[in-house]
């Protein structure tokens, strides 16, 4: 489903045909994978289009989820914040692939977390990128939109046949990692304020600039190797 929304083309030949990867599905009981691929628009992108019952839906994005046969229509849902599911007929639906200028969403990866961010227009998502392109706004980590990439992430590993459990392991290591590098860090950090000995801290500094006295040697001069 991701790469048909990306546009992602078939070829003739063994292995590469509509009908070579229908046939795949089909025998590994992916029946609705197999059914999207046989319609002409399943699980593409596309933009609504000469919509005379909701006019105001024209222009706006979708993804083509199922093809209903008995109807000659497609399941779609739209590309907002309400992710709203309507029928329509293949008509009202012109392909629009995604592509980088023109996502209808952004992922952005922070503290070792996937964000998803929706958008209620591509207009609004294509300013969105552009700005971040330009530097110009910072994208915000939100409760809503941690769920929706969690979300989308299981329905990912759900349709690839994968589990999840081995990436909360790397996840949780990484993090305990981290943890212990910020300690030695401060262990470091500690060394550096002072020498102790003998139940006293003695400055850095003034420990330095009395070696130098008693070496006869200028501030910086590097002492010699006995």
């Amino acid at each position: 489903r991701l790469l048909l929304s990306w546009g992602a083309s078939f070829f003739p030949g063994d292995g590469h045909s509509r009908e070579s990867h229908i046939s795949s599905a089909t025998k590994r009981g992916a029946h609705d994978i197999a059914n999207l691929l046989a319609s002409e628009l399943g699980g593409r992108r596309c933009e609504i289009v000469s919509l005379t019952s909701q006019p105001e839906l024209n222009g706006k994005t979708c993804v083509a989820d199922e093809y209903l046969p008995d109807s000659n229509q497609y399941k779609v849902t739209l590309e907002t914040k309400s992710k709203e599911v309507i029928n329509l007929d293949p008509d009202n639906l012109k392909r629009r692939d995604r592509t980088p200028q023109d996502c209808g969403y952004y992922i952005e990866f922070k503290n070792g977390r996937t964000i998803r961010h929706d958008f209620d227009s591509s207009e609004d998502c294509k300013a969105f990128v552009a700005a971040v392109n330009r530097d110009e706004t910072q994208p915000v980590v939100t409760e809503e939109a941690e769920a929706r990439a969690e979300q989308a992430a299981a329905e990912l590993l759900a349709e690839l046949g994968l589990d999840d459990s081995q990436a909360k392991v790397s996840t949780g290591n990484d993090h305990a990692k981290r943890s212990k590098k910020k300690k030695g860090g401060k262990k470091k950090k500690k060394k550096k304020d002072g020498v102790h000995g003998g139940g006293e801290k003695i400055d850095v500094d003034q420990a330095l600039e009395h070696y130098y006295e008693m070496e006869k040697l200028l501030p910086g001069e590097t002492p010699p190797i006995i």
